[in-house]
């Protein structure tokens, strides 16, 4: 029977050794991106609840602006349709700032949050620069009514120097009540 030298000893434990590095070499490669993609999540995770917690110890600052706000908000009985009207006031403004508007359609009202929105779509719009801008600020001036531009697209006119033409979305707040 053959014993193992010391030489022989040690060659194989340091091949061992480099076998064991090269098996954790391997390892650590093939799970490196799983553990980035896990530390991405973590930290996403982490912000989420740190806005989250923000969020609700600012919660009687929102709920004090919200009653501030509540006043401006015109409040609809529960069985009329506001469509009509608030085509009207986007008729009316339209006209006073010289912009033309076509193909205005409500969509369908979604409520969030005891707040009422009602979406309008008007897939055309004409005019001069001043005079859209002179309708946005119209929009933002309006007494008893909420309303925000979501959507803006704007190009030239080639034919036609200095008229723009696009879409918007106009999207209307209300309350309903009796």
């Amino acid at each position: 029977m053959s014993t193992i030298s010391f030489k022989e000893k040690n060659m194989l434990l340091i091949g061992l050794v480099v076998l064991l590095y090269g098996i954790a070499a391997f390892c650590y490669k093939t799970q490196m991106p799983a553990w980035k993609r896990e530390q991405n999540r973590l930290k996403a995770a982490e912000k989420k609840l740190t806005d989250e917690r923000a969020l609700i110890a600012a919660h009687t600052q929102w709920a004090e602006r919200y009653d501030e706000m509540r006043e401006f908000m015109p409040v609809f009985p529960e069985d009329k349709d506001e469509r009509t009207y608030w085509l009207r006031v986007i008729d009316e403004i339209t006209t006073q700032e010289k912009l033309s508007t076509t193909q205005c359609q409500p969509s369908k009202e979604v409520e969030v949050g005891g707040v009422y929105e009602l979406p309008i779509d008007c897939r055309g719009w004409e005019g001069s620069l001043d005079s859209l801008v002179a309708f946005l600020y119209e929009l933002n001036m309006q007494e008893n009514a909420m309303l925000d531009i979501r959507k803006l697209f704007i190009q030239t006119i080639s034919t036609r120097p200095g008229v723009l033409k696009g879409t918007f979305t106009l999207t209307c707040a209300y309350m309903r009540g009796n």
